[in-house]
This record gives structure tokens, C-alpha cells and sequence, in this order.
């Protein structure tokens, strides 16, 4: 950066609107629409329109038994029971905000399926609850999360780890797609490593615009009363919680350990080599491509809060 000793209100005004200009420019780069995965196409669902799952005849343990399910939730209040489908084949959950107040383990549980499950547009708080905010199981088809915002995650060291999102035994996915995806937690943060023994984990991963950082809203007395991984993907060292052996994919990806203040790549899991602008890469043999980035990105967080949830317009994220 060029330094003026004596400056005058010209050359002052100069420099000023270039930074005004470049801090426009980031900003709308990082709210600007991209081409998202589509939502899964649905036969005659079984749905749910402008329900919570605490109402009655919601979708708080639903059974689908091989049907499609579409649910989305209101508009003009806060829901705060969790949703649980199983046996569907397709699933999209869309739009709502969800301020949990459950005694459930996940907020959203879908669980032995095939199919694609799809949640959009959602303002997800855990409250500060030891709790999953996503959780599937027993899944074998296709994870997207797109559009959303997660926080308040917590968790106990002796029951359950909360995770912004968790993809349990009993599969292993296919593939788990993050677009546009800002998470704050107070525990983990996604965990998704591949254990071919017991299906846990996904074959393949991608993330792009993604951010997430430590929730301080969380005391660090709470909890593990240390940061664990905001990113846990896994590593061909570890036989027991490996890399997506069929790749992961990195674009916009962004860690934010300022809470904790430690070096951010200790927050993933395998562990980036640091480079230049603050940016880290993985080695070859852990198949991830791309890069993950330390702090927030320059606009701000992806999915700011009033985006998503009641206010949800899915043109704003997505072309």
C-alpha cells in the first residue's frame, strides 16, 4: 500500500473512493447469485405447507414409506419441535426458522433413505442445546444444505457432540453438497469423515460459500471448554475416519477462530499447509481441491440472518 506523507483533500478523496468502490465490489460478490444444485424433483409428496412440526398433524415423526415429502415451514412464526422423516425417497425442507426447544438429538433427522434430501432456506437455532443441527442416517443417497443459516450449537463431553451437521452410520452418502452456508457452533462443526466399516461419513463432498466459525454466543466454559473442528473432514493417515474417497471440493470456504484466537487451520481436519493471503491447501493424497480461508469472507457472512427463514427468496442466493 502506497503511503502519503502530505496529502491534500484530492488526493485524499482518491485513495477513499477506490476503497469504497473495492468494499462495494466484495460485498456484492459475496451476496451475488450463482448457479445452485436444484431441488429434487417430487411426485406427489406428502406435504406440509405453512405447518411447524410441533402443530398437530406436523412433521415431527413422519414415516414416509417410500413417498416423497415436501415441507415448509410458516411464514409468520417461529417453530420449535424437531422434524424427523424416515423412509422417504426425495425430501425437501424449505424456508422457516426454527428456535429449538426439543429434547430430540438433531433438529432435522432424515434418516434410510436413497433418495435426495434437500433443506433450503432455513434459519436454523439450536438454542444453545446439545444437539445436531442436521443429522441423517442409514442414508444412502444425496445430502444438499443450501441457503441456510445454523447456530447455537452445543454439546456435552459425555452425551451428545453437537455438529452443524452430521452424516451418521448406515450409509455412507453419496454425496454432500454446501451451498451458501453460514454455521456458528458452540461444539463441532460438520463432521462428516468416511468409515467404510460403518457407512458413516460421505463418498463425496463439496462445499462452496461456506463459512463457519465459533458461536460466541456459547460460553467457552460450556461444552468441551476448548474449540474442537469447525471442519472435520478426515485423512488418509487416519484408517478409521478417512477423506471422501471420491473427492471433496473446496470453493469460498472459510474458518473463523477469532473467538478462540488459535492458528485456523488447527480447525480442520486433515490439516491445510497455511499459504499466502491467509489461505491454506491440503496435500494431494487427502483428494481435496481447493482452498480454505481464515476469518469471514470480505462481504460478510454468506447467509445473513435476515435472508433466510421467514424471509426466504430463493432468487437472492440462487440464478
Amino acid at each position: 500500500m502506497k503511503v502519503y506523507r502530505s496529502i491534500t483533500v484530492s488526493n485524499l478523496l482518491v485513495p477513499a473512493c477506490f476503497a469504497a468502490l473495492a468494499s462495494m465490489l466484495m460485498g456484492s460478490m459475496a451476496q451475488a447469485a450463482i448457479n445452485c444444485v436444484p431441488p429434487p424433483s417430487l411426485s406427489k409428496p406428502i406435504s406440509f405447507t405453512n405447518v411447524c412440526p410441533g402443530d398437530r398433524g406436523g412433521p415431527h415423526a413422519l414415516n414416509a414409506r417410500g413417498r416423497d415429502v415436501y415441507i415448509q415451514l410458516p411464514k409468520n412464526r417461529v417453530c420449535k419441535r424437531s422434524i424427523t422423516v424416515t423412509n422417504a425417497r426425495n425430501v425437501r425442507i424449505t424456508g422457516g426458522h426454527i428456535v429449538y426447544n426439543d429434547s430430540k438429538q438433531a433438529v432435522i433427522n432424515v434418516g434410510i433413505t436413497r433418495g435426495t434430501t434437500f433443506i433450503d432456506g432455513m434459519l436454523i437455532d439450536v438454542n444453545k442445546k446439545s444437539a445436531d443441527a442436521i443429522r441423517v442416517y442409514r442414508h444412502k443417497g444425496r445430502l444438499v444444505v443450501q441457503n441456510t443459516l445454523i447456530k447455537g450449537v452445543s454439546g456435552t463431553v459425555k452425551g451428545v457432540h453437537g455438529d452443524i451437521t452430521h452424516a451418521q452410520g448406515g450409509g455412507p452418502l453419496q454425496e454432500l453438497i454446501f451451498q451458501n452456508v453460514t454455521g456458528f457452533t458452540g461444539y463441532q462443526g460438520l463432521f462428516t469423515p468416511y468409515r467404510p466399516a460403518s457407512g458413516h461419513g460421505t463418498h463425496k463432498l463439496r462445499l462452496e460459500r461456506v463459512n463457519v466459525g465459533y458461536d460466541r454466543s456459547i460460553p467457552k466454559s460450556s461444552g468441551a471448554r476448548k474449540p474442537l473442528m469447525l471442519l472435520y473432514l478426515g485423512s488418509v493417515s487416519s484408517p478409521g475416519n478417512r477423506t471422501p474417497d471420491r473427492g471433496t471440493s473446496m470453493n469460498n470456504v472459510y474458518v473463523d477462530v477469532s473467538y478462540w484466537k488459535f492458528p485456523y487451520q488447527k480447525s480442520v481436519y486433515a490439516e491445510p499447509r497455511p499459504g499466502s493471503g491467509g489461505c491454506a491447501t491440503f496435500d494431494g493424497r487427502q483428494k481435496i481441491s481447493g482452498r480454505v480461508c481464515s476469518g469471514k469472507p470480505g462481504g460478510g457472512d454468506f447467509v445473513p440472518a435476515g435472508t433466510v427463514g421467514r424471509s426466504y427468496n430463493r432468487s437472492r442466493f440462487c440464478r
